[in-house]
């Protein structure tokens, strides 16, 4: 297998009826890519890739088996990117209260419940059952399922390794 430094310029995904997708390096040399793995790549950065030709009616073909990113400290591997750390804020009652609208609104949707053949007032009882559940168990004031220091009883038993 053969190796060599590439900067991606271009990503493309299959197109219609296509199995692989593509990289265009610096140099607009095309590097056949699963698809599975388009998504660890970066426009204008630089990968040590592993590699295979093959020859068709007189083509050389590649097709990237292995990368690692290179520079800033790549490590080894198809990595996929890391999103940005999100700057540290406190969570206000706004996001508290979308939270607990979309765990109710999952639950209501993956449920056999069906809010349209039910009278109102169930609807309403349920909607607040799963709004206690959220409160309790995900809210701010979410309570412990064990008391403190249970889990460290568990793990500090007499049974030896």
């Amino acid at each position: 297998m053969n190796t060599v430094v590439i900067t991606v310029a271009t990503i493309r995904y299959p197109e219609a009826g296509k199995k692989m997708g593509a990289i265009i390096d610096s140099t607009g040399k095309r590097w056949g890519v699963w698809p599975d793995k388009l998504p660890g790549y970066q426009q204008n950065r630089s990968y040590e890739v592993a590699y295979k030709a093959s020859d068709f009616k007189g083509t050389t073909y590649y097709t990237i088996e292995t990368a690692t990113p290179v520079g800033n400290g790549g490590a080894p591997g198809l990595i996929l990117p890391r999103p940005p750390i999100p700057e540290s804020r406190p969570v206000s009652n706004e996001d508290n209260q979308r939270r607990m609208d979309i765990f109710v609104s999952v639950l209501i949707n993956n449920s056999k419940f069906d809010p349209a053949s039910v009278p109102e007032q169930e609807v309403v009882d349920v909607i607040n059952k799963f709004k206690n559940i959220w409160k309790r168990v995900y809210g701010p004031q979410a309570q412990e399922t064990k008391p403190a220091g249970a889990l460290d009883r568990d793990l500090n038993d007499s049974v030896p390794f």
